[in-house]
């Protein structure tokens, strides 16, 4: 690979790690287009990542074809440079595949502790069909409400069966239901992972943030296209109380 090659894909990394963050974290931005910003940043991270992987590997390839044939000081600067620099990149790809094994370590822990939470609480509860969806009602004083993608249902304990009225839990039970058939879960997870071999990326909390807030506000308004947003909104309020996050999206419904 030529090393202006190389250079040209560093360079595509360090830009699009330095400003696609700050341009889609907009809180404006993410409210008013949340898909836009998801794929937006997804094909960036996709991008970044393979720009860099591309340019490691060119490092690790350069430095192995470098064969001295001639004791000349002239010509021998530039091969143990490029070794040097292939030794570097060695080590980078080492810690990216590091970081990539880690993080799927972590979703693979997280996922087995959701499913294990789950096959707890299935001898409390039964799964059925509940205003069109797929539940599992378990009795309990909390509540409890979510998307459970390993079972394909929704998890919603007793409380908020009895305490919501039948607009509000259809409305909550919908947006729910989106997290399912958009694969949020799967969004979510491909983001930790891209992130991990995108370590520009890894620095802003702020597009961490964004992958979760843009699932949620999609989910808002999938519901909010078979309720009317007011409804949603209520709800959001009524099943997850009022965070700061929930306020926002309250608010971004109700305006």
């Amino acid at each position: 690979m030529e090393l202006r090659t190389i250079v040209f894909l560093i360079a595509i990394y360090a830009a699009i790690s330095l400003f696609v963050p700050r341009a889609l974290a907009n809180p404006e931005l993410v409210s008013k287009r949340p898909g836009f910003v998801l794929y937006a940043w997804f094909i960036s991270l996709g991008i970044a990542a393979l720009s860099l992987l591309t340019a490691l590997i060119g490092l690790v390839s350069r430095a192995l074809a470098q064969h001295v044939v001639e004791d000349n000081s002239a010509r021998i600067f530039m091969p143990i440079l490029e070794n040097v620099f292939g030794w570097i990149a060695l080590g980078v790809l080492g810690v990216l595949v590091f970081r990539f094994g880690a993080a799927l370590g972590e979703l693979r822990a997280a996922k087995r502790k959701l499913d294990e939470q789950f096959a707890v609480l299935i001898p409390r509860g039964k799964i059925t069909e509940l205003s069109g969806h797929r539940v599992m009602i378990f009795d309990s004083s909390e509540t409890v409400l979510m998307a459970v993608p390993s079972a394909n249902c929704v998890m919603v304990s007793s409380e908020i069966i009895s305490t919501l009225s039948p607009e509000l839990l259809q409305a909550a039970l919908a947006h729910e239901q989106a997290h399912l058939d958009q694969r949020h879960g799967t969004v979510r997870a491909a983001g930790v992972l891209a992130m991990a071999v995108a370590p520009g990326f890894s620095a802003s909390e702020r597009m961490a943030q964004a992958t979760r807030i843009t699932t949620e506000l999609l989910a808002d308004d999938a519901a909010a296209q078979k309720f009317s947003r007011h409804t949603v909104a209520q709800a959001l309020r009524a099943c997850f109380g009022t965070s700061a996050l929930v306020e926002e999206r309250i608010a971004r419904l109700e305006s």
